[in-house]
Formats: structure tokens, sequence, C-alpha cells
């Protein structure tokens, strides 16, 4: 047993990648080494119909090639899995008249995952059917809710190849802080400036009394 797990250790990616899927029944039904209930099939995806189903009609979805968690799958392979889990939904609601379909993956044990390749389930629905799969609904406080957003943020961005929200806004903000004080100050200067040119206008302007006077005086 210990050289065994000293064996797995010393393994690449893809040596272990190789060995699980010689150990992994659903690898086997994608080469058609074990009989299952295909119900869809193209070059990169398989689904069958759960043996064990949630509903009847509960379909898994599985790429052909051994990926265990989503996380190692390409991103273009995801995207196909997503539109073909959307057309086997689309199957479900009209030929089996469901009234809605329930479609994920669990990813990882904490997350019930049983299998060691990735399923997407496609469970058709109908009210009252007994499948659960209802999530609880817990209170949160504000401040609870802005650290887990503090702590999702920084990695969401990184991952989608963005810079923090933070760093990127925070000196924009400060400007447009400053800009009201800086308007008031100009604000305050024109008035002075204003002030100052209406008395001097002010003291400049002629008494006409005088004027009157000076010009009958001149005739």
């Amino acid at each position: 047993m210990a050289d065994e797990l000293e064996e797995l250790k010393n393994m690449s990616p893809e040596q272990l990648r190789e060995l699980q899927k010689k150990q992994c029944i659903f690898c086997r039904i994608t080469e058609g080494k074990v009989q299952a209930r295909k119900v869809y099939e193209d070059e990169y995806s398989v689904a069958v119909l759960d043996i064990n189903p949630g509903t009847p009609g509960h379909m898994l979805l599985m790429p052909k090639e051994h990926y265990s968690i989503l996380p190692q799958l390409p991103e273009e392979l995801i995207a196909h899995l997503g539109i073909v889990a959307k057309h086997l939904s689309q199957a479900a609601l009209r030929a089996l008249k469901a009234q809605g379909t329930t479609i994920f993956a669990a990813n990882g044990l904490a997350a019930g995952q049983r299998a060691s390749h990735l399923l997407v389930h496609i469970i058709p629905r109908m009210e009252g059917d007994g499948a659960g799969i209802l999530l609880p609904e817990k209170e949160i406080s504000e401040k609870d809710a802005r650290n887990l957003r503090d702590q999702l943020q920084p990695i969401v961005n990184r991952a989608f190849g963005k810079e923090t929200v933070e760093k990127k806004h925070t000196p924009e903000i400060k400007r447009q802080e400053k800009a009201p004080e800086k308007k008031a100050e100009t604000e305050k200067q024109q008035e002075k400036a204003e002030q100052k040119k209406d008395d001097k206008n002010e003291r400049r302007k002629p008494n006409l009394d005088e004027i009157a006077d000076f010009l009958g005086g001149k005739r």
C-alpha cells in the first residue's frame, strides 16, 4: 500500500487521469464497453438515462474525455455541454410534458459528487414530484455579505483578467471628491474679483451735479 501511494504521488496529472479513466465506469460507457440507455451522442459527449433516476427521464450528460471536476474542462467543452444540456432540457419538456427541468453538476464531494467523472444532470420536473433539490434560505447580515463579496471579487476579477474595482476607480473617485471643493474655491475667487471691479467702478463714477455746475459755468 505504501508503495502504491508513493507511486501515485510521483504521477503526472496526465498519468493520474489515465489511471482514473481505466477505473471509471462512465469512461467505459462513453467507449461503448458498458451497456447504457443512450439518448444522445456526438464527438465530444454522451447522454444516458440514469439507472437510479430522481424522476422519470433523468439524464446524465458527460464528456467523452475523462475529467473529474468542472475546472479541469476546457472552456470550449464546457460551452458545448451547455448547448447540449439546453437541447436535452427542451426535449424533456416536449416529449415527457415536463413542467420544468433541474440542471446541475455536482462539483466535488462536499457538493454531493459521487462519480469520479463529471456529470451534468438534466432532471425533468413536475409539481409535487418529491425530487427535492431545494436550497435552504438563510438570512445573512449586510456586514457578512460585504465580507463575502470582498473575498470573492478580487479572485473573480483575476479569473476574467480585470483589475480590482477598488484599484481601478480609486484615483477617479478621489478626483471627483476634490472637484466640488475646487469649484467652490474658483467661484469664490471670481466673486472677489467682480466685487473689486464694482468697487473700482463705483469710485470712478462721476458726480452728476458737479458736471452740471461745471458745464453751466462754462456757458
